[in-house]
């Protein structure tokens, strides 16, 4: 907290000599109640009140330049029982999403600078630091990235983690014709101060013609001197209305070096998917997906996604959806149908979710989820939202949740 403390007051001292210029302040504010039930918890039964506010600062320079961007929350936890777990002991906690200050054309035309609690990502290495993104843009056919700072680590409510913690990157790429993308990257994670993961990375995507997108990620583990994920993926859009997408999916789980799981064989996991969707008309949709999973060891699933959006009528949205599996742990299929409806000022939304599965060595039976909610926009810049919801399944009859929430825009 006090290295968020440090950035907040750089933030504020870097931007007191911009303030002198008119800048466009955009807040959203959403205050929470919320109830539910926590069948691990001693006292089943919780509930919490929780603020949620974003704030975006922009045109702080007369150039428009510099911009603060911000966003948080902080929860207050109510529980009469004493907890082995404190994140759900009645208490306050606060967690700052990101807060950076992004100062673009730092350099005119060849640097872009954010600075404070943001995120970053590369093929290599993606997390949340305390620290800075540095984009050196325009260098001939090139760019380079650099990134690095305290790994910022979320638990279930708080924020854990310690300044030994940190996540250090960077990237060289080239964009070139046919919105062609090629990016290598190098990212290395400390827990600790010690060395956790190192990664190279690699990212390319290509548009050789405007019916078709080309696109693909790997990532290679040093430690383990394996790789740990690939993706190859074709988009094509024949007609006007349907796009259709074919993808592969390589996945090998890896490890914080000094995890004690890296001592265990582990299967890879594949996957080959294709999936169509066409845009009858603006007001009905319709979409499929076939997947083969492939587990290792000869453990193997298909995978069926069927669906539909349709707008009947003017102000009343369905949108259903059935999905079929079968093979490695048994048999799953389901339904999700979820609606809307808008009068006024109010917009009516409903689901249930039904799925009946069989497990080859442990359970079967069914489990089904009711909700539902409503939008109510007072004026253009307040408006209310309640939303209910009822699981059934194996574990019990019912679990009943909801919330109410008062949602301010600025």
């Amino acid at each position: 907290m006090r290295i968020m403390r440090f950035a907040v007051i750089i933030l504020a001292v870097a931007c007191l000599p911009l303030l002198a210029h008119p800048a466009e302040i955009q807040m959203t504010s959403s205050t929470q109640y919320s109830w539910y039930q926590d069948f691990l918890s001693n006292d089943e039964d919780q509930n919490e009140i929780v603020e949620y506010l974003r704030l975006n600062a922009t045109k702080l320079d007369k150039d428009g330049k510099v911009s603060i961007y911000g966003y948080g929350r902080v929860i207050h936890q109510f529980s009469d029982s004493i907890e082995e777990r404190p994140e759900i002991a009645s208490d306050t906690f606060g967690r700052m999403y990101y807060l950076y200050l992004d100062y673009r054309d730092a350099i005119k035309d060849h640097l872009d600078v954010r600075a404070g609690r943001t995120y970053v990502s590369a093929a290599a290495a993606a997390g949340t630091v305390d620290g800075a993104y540095l984009d050196f843009k325009n260098l001939g056919p090139l760019g380079v990235t650099a990134f690095g700072g305290r790994r910022v680590i979320f638990d279930n409510k708080s924020e854990i983690g310690t300044s030994g913690d940190s996540l250090w990157g960077g990237s060289v790429y080239f964009d070139t014709v046919k919105f062609t993308h090629i990016e290598a990257s190098y990212g290395r994670k400390y827990a600790d101060e010690d060395l956790a993961t190192e990664n190279i990375g690699l990212d390319f995507s290509t548009t050789p013609h405007e019916k078709v997108n080309v696109y693909g990620r790997m990532k290679y583990d040093i430690v383990s001197s394996r790789f740990n994920e690939v993706l190859a993926g074709l988009k094509v859009a024949p007609l006007k209305d349907l796009v259709l997408r074919g993808e592969y999916y390589y996945s090998y789980a890896t490890f914080d070096k000094s995890s004690f799981y890296r001592f265990f064989n582990i299967n890879n996991y594949k996957e080959i998917g294709v999936a169509a969707e066409y845009q009858v008309n603006v007001d009905y949709r319709i979409y499929a997906k076939y997947a083969n999973e492939d587990f290792g060891s000869d453990e193997t699933a298909n995978l069926y996604d069927i669906g539909i959006f349709a707008r009947p009528i003017k102000d009343l949205t369905l949108d259903v959806s059935y999905e079929y599996r079968q093979g490695f742990t048994g048999k799953l299929n389901g339904i999700r149908f979820h609606g809307a409806y808008k009068i006024y000022r109010a917009t009516i939304l409903a689901g249930i979710d039904y799925d009946d599965f069989r497990r080859e060595d442990s359970r079967e039976g069914t489990a089904k989820k009711y909700w539902a909610g409503l939008n109510y926009e007072i004026t253009k810049m307040l408006g209310a939202v309640v939303r209910l919801e009822d699981n059934k399944n194996f574990l019990f009859d019912d679990s009943f949740q909801g919330f109410v929430a008062l949602n301010i825009n600025l």
